[in-house]
């Protein structure tokens, strides 16, 4: 006996929606962005198991990027409470009076004209007015980084590292028994057609998740499939235009032009 794959959809949808709604009424005060089904691996295996539910607020996003920097300044020995920026300075010494020192003529030594000085002045003061290297670095990585903290492949769209990340959408026995239907039919109709009908079933399984907790928020959640290797296949599959446009907007033009 097969799967029965709108049966499957069904169950699928029903859990993902009773188990993210729970959530996100449990949350008011928090703006929920994102909505995932992941953990269905596309690579053969031994048994093919059921999706796990991840959803992520943008409150949930920013505390644990602040926990995560803070653990990376730790770990480098870093003061977590000195700015970034501090350092030394020479002149912060009560007891450096930065006195010029007495200066020594040599009778036999050259004098220094005032072209020569007023050169040796003018340089100095280009150095002086030169953007120091490390800002311009500093600078530089920040966009970098700004732009990274929203792209597809940041934690900000990573379900396995969101807040709310590895929800059971079925309890046993019901999840060993789909997960034993799945495996059964990989076996004998093979690995890959199975796989692919599984996915066609979470990818409308998150259409009907999108539309009815959309219907429930003031906000456009996005929700989709996640898988490794097929992650801008996927994204593409389960985001509406204007979805791909606003939060992806690479991944939008690439659709556009075909």
């Amino acid at each position: 006996m097969g799967v029965d794959w709108t049966a499957l959809e069904e169950a699928i949808r029903v859990a993902a929606l009773r188990h993210a709604a729970e959530v996100i009424e449990a949350h008011p005060e928090q703006t929920f962005y994102a909505v995932a089904l992941h953990g269905v691996s596309t690579e053969e295996s031994e048994s093919i198991a059921m999706p796990l539910l991840a959803l992520n607020s943008l409150q949930a996003l920013a505390r644990d990027r602040a926990a995560e920097s803070r653990e990376q300044l730790v770990e480098r020995g870093e003061d977590v409470d000195e700015p970034d920026d501090y350092e030394d300075r020479p002149d912060a010494d009560e007891h450096n009076t930065l006195e010029p020192e007495p200066l020594v003529v040599d009778e036999d030594s050259l004098v220094i004209s005032d072209s020569e000085h007023d050169e040796e002045s003018e340089d100095d003061d280009d150095s002086d007015d030169g953007e120091d290297l490390d800002e311009v670095l500093a600078s530089i990585e920040a966009d970098l980084d700004a732009d990274d903290s929203e792209s597809f492949y940041s934690d900000k769209w990573e379900p396995s590292d969101w807040h709310w990340s590895s929800i059971d959408l079925c309890e046993e026995p019901a999840a060993g028994i789909w997960s034993e239907a799945l495996t059964d039919q990989a076996s004998r109709e093979g690995w890959e057609p199975t796989i692919k009908r599984y996915y066609h079933c979470l990818v409308a399984a998150a259409h009907s998740l999108r539309d009815e907790l959309n219907a429930k928020t003031s906000v456009d959640l996005v929700t989709y499939v996640a898988d490794e290797d097929h992650a801008e296949k996927l994204l593409r599959l389960c985001l509406t235009d204007q979805q791909l446009a606003t939060h992806f907007p690479q991944l939008g033009n690439l659709v556009q032009g075909h």
